[in-house]
Formats: structure tokens, sequence, C-alpha cells
């Protein structure tokens, strides 16, 4: 019945968008030089639908510059509130660009430095490089992401395949994306993990593979969100509800039983408020 409620929200959203769609949809920010500070928050932090048992929410003031030639660079400080700590800080940099009226590339370098009692099921990540395309239409935009991620002690291969639309109005300050994807991928962040945290529990414990076939690359969640953005003056806002299905459970091998890994839908949400 859960399930059933965000699709039906998902879709009224979009019908509702279409009703007002507009054929122009630019941000005069995007061809401009501009510094940029704001804050994020997220609900939980889940990657590719696998979350820690407890919830992390992360409040992430940040700032960074824009050039008008799609170069860009940020700097983020993830706190999560409920433990009073920082968990993450984060560094990007990346260059997007159009060629002509229909493709959008990108591409992004993150450095991630987690606390060492971080328990984000991506806590022993250290860095990724992410390139991405888009084909912009009238009607369904499909899209692609091909991640390279870096772990304390192994590689992943995520790849994203998506289809989305943009709905532009009020004089096109307000903008609605509503957006299904299927992730594909490998676990080896997911093995290294577990491994943490029966490394934390156990002082003695050895490190070895946890998760089987982690370096299988395999479907591993299909996520549907609608993005909304309202852009007034130099602000932007943002907010994009998420709902996550998880699929293919792991088999995880642990010291005295093994165990496999109890899949749970994810529904989260993303606030992000930027002034340019």
């Amino acid at each position: 019945m859960r399930f059933n409620f965000y699709i039906v929200v998902f879709l009224l959203l979009s019908n509702l968008a279409l009703a007002q769609k507009s054929d122009d949809n630019e941000d005069p920010y995007e061809t401009r030089n501009y510094f940029m500070v704001g804050g994020n928050y997220l609900s939980d932090n889940v990657y590719l639908g696998r979350k820690d048992s407890n919830a992390i929410s992360y409040v992430s003031p940040y700032m960074g510059y824009h050039f008008k030639n799609g170069l860009f660079a940020k700097a983020l400080a993830s706190w999560i509130p409920g433990k009073k700590r920082f968990d993450l800080f984060t560094l990007e940099a990346g260059y997007e660009h159009n060629f002509g009226e229909h493709i959008n590339v990108g591409a992004e370098v993150d450095k991630y430095f987690y606390n060492k009692n971080s328990t984000s099921v991506r806590s022993n990540s250290t860095g990724g490089l992410s390139l991405y395309g888009q084909y912009s239409n009238d009607w369904v935009e499909p899209q692609l992401n091909i991640d390279l991620n870096a772990n304390k002690k192994s590689m992943d291969y995520v790849t994203g395949l998506g289809l989305d639309h943009n709905f532009s109005m009020v004089d096109n300050t307000l903008n609605i994306t509503p957006t299904i994807v299927m992730n594909l991928g490998t676990q080896n962040y997911y093995d290294e993990y577990f491994n943490s945290k029966l490394g934390k529990a156990d002082k003695t414990y050895k490190t070895r593979k946890v998760v089987s076939d982690a370096n299988k690359f395999k479907p591993l969640d299909y996520e549907f969100s609608v993005k909304a953005t309202y852009r007034v003056t130099k602000w932007l806002f943002t907010l994009t509800p998420t709902y996550a299905l998880p699929v293919n459970p792991a088999t995880v091998v642990l010291p005295k039983r093994t165990v496999q890994e109890k899949l749970t839908n994810s529904f989260y949400l993303e606030l992000d408020i930027c002034h340019r």
C-alpha cells in the first residue's frame, strides 16, 4: 500500500506539471560566473538502495564556484545532528557542456573524507569519477551515468540508466522533473562496510570476503523521484523526494553464520537551498 501511495503521488505531480508545461526552462546562471553558498539536508543516507540499520541524516553547509564555461568546484561538510559530529567532508570538481540543443554531458571528480566512526554504507569510499550524459527532447529524456568509485581496498563500477522529463511553469522559475533510474554495479564498498563493522565489534577479527559475489555487476535498485526546483532572484530551492527499491539481496558470510541480506524499500528527502 505504501509503495502504491508514492506511485500515485509521483503520477499526480507529473500530470500537474504536464498541464502547465513551458518550452523554455533555462537557468540564466548556467551561462554566468558565480560564487555559491548554501545548505543541504538529507533525511537518510541511502546508497543504491542500501543503508545502515540506523537512519543517518546529514545537514551539509557548502560553498563553491561555477564558471560560465561549465567548470565548477564545491566543498561540503556533512553534520549528523543526532550524533553531533561531522561524518563526512567532500570535495567536488567537474565540467558540464551542451552539444547543440539536445546533448548534455558532464564529468565530476569527488574526494571523500569520512569520520573514522562513520556507520555509512559508503564509509570506506575514498573518491570517485562520474561521467554522465542526457539527450534532451520534448518527450522522455534518456540519461546515462557511469561511475568509477575507489574504496580503501577495492574499486566499484556503477551504471545508472534513467528516464526523466522536465516541466517548467510560473514563468520558468519552477521546474518539476519526475525521474526513474535503474542502478547496476558491483558491491565491494558493501563488503568493506561489513568488514569494518565486524572489526569494530571484535578487535581480533581478520579481514576477509564477507559479501559473496561483491565483484559481480548486477542490478542493485530502482529509484523513483520527483525533483522540484524553484528560482527566485539569487536563491535556488530544490526538493527531491525519492523512493528506492533495492533488488538482488547479497549473501553475507559472517564468522558463525551465513545470512541473506534483508532488503527494505526506502523513502527519503533531500532539500537544498543555494544563494548565487
